[in-house]
């Protein structure tokens, strides 16, 4: 014969045989039970061998037509909350693409003016000796 345990609000009984077991869940019908078989505690309700009396929930109450109405305006304006929300995101990610694109380009137009910047200085450097030699040379001529 089976016996199982319940649990209830950190209070662990048991073991009870199947009688005593539909008699506590009677009393308790929202404890959990739990049998070696088992790997964790289940609720009452989900184990087929206990006898259980449902009492079915009250209907919900008709909802207004103002709140209905209310609730249509309300969903409404979410949805057009969310469109412009939708049209700034694609804004914002357009604009986005177009300066990664812009900068881009102006990485590359800058990698090339230092190049070319190189060069310039390089040649005045260059010059700039070439002038010192001849200004060395003159002084050495004329003394």
């Amino acid at each position: 014969m089976k016996k199982w345990f319940f649990y209830d609000h950190d209070e662990v009984s048991g073991p009870f045989g199947l009688k005593e077991s539909n008699e506590l869940i009677a009393r308790k019908p929202n404890v959990y039970a739990w049998h070696p078989s088992y790997t964790h505690w289940v609720p009452v309700s989900y184990i087929a061998e206990f006898e259980l009396s449902v009492n079915p929930p009250l209907p919900p109450n008709n909802i207004p037509i103002t709140k209905h109405e209310d609730s249509k305006d309300e969903e409404k304006q979410l949805i057009t909350t969310l469109e412009r929300i939708d049209r700034t995101i694609k804004i914002t990610a357009d604009s986005l693409y177009e300066i990664d694109t812009d900068l881009d380009s102006f990485t590359n137009t800058t990698q090339n003016l230092t190049g070319q910047v190189e060069l310039a200085v390089k040649s005045i450097a260059n010059q700039y000796t070439s002038l010192q030699k001849n200004i060395a040379n003159i002084i050495k001529t004329d003394y």
